[in-house]
């Protein structure tokens, strides 16, 4: 008899991937470990910080576009990784692109690095993450 919101309402998907898997993984292991999320309001106070960060990624972004066509692709990740000592199997770096190039145009723009970024820092054990307010 439950609402739209009740409880009869919510479905559990299974994992697709090994990325996917991997994923809910790291954030069970978060919650786990009382992860807390911030506030909508503590981020948007911090924009300034935010702003200068994206301009910092671009810059990374740049550098990794060995060919500087906007976009990097699949070898151009495998080197990313090798230079930051990320070690990586070949199906986990494929699995990354994958999930990452968005529109499937075998290069990943800025925006979907953003995404690689946030998904590589989700993917980190939680003891190794150090957070800086």
């Amino acid at each position: 008899m439950g609402g739209a919101f009740g409880k009869d309402s919510v479905k559990h998907t299974v994992p697709q991937s090994k990325l996917e898997t991997k994923m809910v993984e790291a954030m069970q292991q978060r919650a786990l470990a009382g992860s807390t999320m911030r506030s909508f309001n503590s981020i948007i106070l911090k924009f300034p910080k935010i702003d200068e960060n994206f301009r910092k990624c671009k810059t990374v972004f740049e550098q990794f576009d060995e060919d500087s066509n906007g976009a990097i692709d699949q070898e151009e990740l495998k080197h990313c990784f090798q230079k930051l000592e990320i070690s990586l199997t070949e199906e986990e770096i494929t699995g990354l692109f994958k999930a990452c190039d968005i529109n499937e145009d075998m290069g990943m723009k800025f925006n979907e690095f953003i995404v690689l970024l946030c998904l590589v820092y989700l993917l980190q054990k939680p003891t190794a993450l150090h957070v800086v307010s």
